[in-house]
């Protein structure tokens, strides 16, 4: 059994163009799963509206905000299911998503997680690549793949990644159970990278599925370059590498490290003049003794891949940005 959930913040009309496309892919699915949208504190009514017309999937209000990581988590605590399948309410899936996706996943008791290939959604961009999975380099910077490529470059076969993004990524339920679960600590922002760096340790493994595809209207709910995200991904990442990166690792890498967080702390201050990204970082460094021990251990090597530096960030923000 498969169990989808849904988080969402006021915006209604998103949740209805996602649940209008899950319709079918469960449908084409042919069997048991359920479908949980977690209400996260909007308290402007959507829920009840919605609810009454997709009375097939279960509706979860949140009396307060907990971010997106905590309204996943509570969705996660309602599921049944042996899979969960987390979905932005920004996602719409094709009619085969879903089933690829369980299609692949059921191939190794190793599989861990699974995730589609994201493209954009809006017209002029459908055919071009938000996500096809996730990379992360030796400075321990998480990365969409294939971002800004035509969806072909994906190729058609199943391929292992560091990460699935968390958008429309598909768990093992026994692997969350295992590693502890997603962080709701995190809020939003890199709690997936978070989650398969510790599937990973702990010998797990991750697979885009090229042949399940899902359209993201990208930063629809948190605009991207906002002091909001900016903040969030620099507490974030010093979070990430508190809790996972091994201490051999942080020595041999923080001259670059510290080289790379300065250099994009200084580009935010002057391109969208704001110090968010600092500010999130300082809290993350305050905060180090806190997650160094919330981190599972032993810490284990991973596999990363080559560093791509500023220059590469700045063309992936240029894709974001359209």
């Amino acid at each position: 059994m498969i169990t989808l959930v849904i988080p969402n913040y006021r915006r209604a009309d998103l949740v209805r163009r996602c649940l209008d496309s899950v319709g079918p892919a469960l449908d084409a699915l042919g069997q048991d799963a359920e479908t949980i949208v977690v209400d996260d504190g909007s308290n402007d009514g959507s829920a009840s509206v919605l609810a009454a017309d997709y009375p097939w999937a279960v509706f979860m209000v949140l009396r307060t905000n907990r971010g997106y990581a905590g309204a996943v988590n509570a969705g996660v605590g309602l599921a049944r299911g042996e899979w969960v399948l987390t979905l932005n309410n920004d996602v719409t899936v094709e009619r085969g998503a879903i089933s690829e996706l369980q299609r692949v996943a059921s191939g190794s008791p190793e599989i861990g997680s699974v995730g589609a290939l994201m493209l954009f959604a809006e017209e002029h961009r459908r055919d071009t690549i938000n996500s096809a999975g996730m990379g992360l380099d030796r400075l321990c910077v998480p990365f969409d793949r294939l971002l800004g490529q035509p969806a072909g470059a994906a190729g058609s076969r199943p391929v292992e990644v560091f990460a699935a993004c968390g958008g429309a990524a598909m768990y093992r339920r026994s692997m969350l159970d295992s590693i502890g679960g997603i962080d709701d600590t995190f809020e939003a922002y890199l709690e997936d990278a978070d989650v398969s760096w510790r599937a990973s340790a702990a010998g797990w493994r991750c697979v885009l599925v090229p042949s399940a595809v899902v359209y993201h209207e990208h930063a629809s709910t948190t605009k991207h370059g906002s002091a909001y995200k900016y903040r969030l991904v620099g507490r974030n990442r010093v979070r990430l590498l508190a809790k996972n990166a091994t201490t051999g690792h942080l020595l041999r890498f923080f001259p670059l490290m510290l080289a790379y967080d300065c250099s994009y702390v200084l580009y935010a201050a002057m391109a969208d003049r704001t110090l968010a990204p600092l500010r999130g970082r300082l809290r993350g460094l305050r905060e180090w003794p806190e997650y160094r021990r919330r981190g599972q251990r032993p810490r284990r090597p991973i596999p990363m891949t080559r560093v791509e530096g500023l220059r590469r960030a700045l063309k992936r923000r240029q894709t974001w940005l359209g």
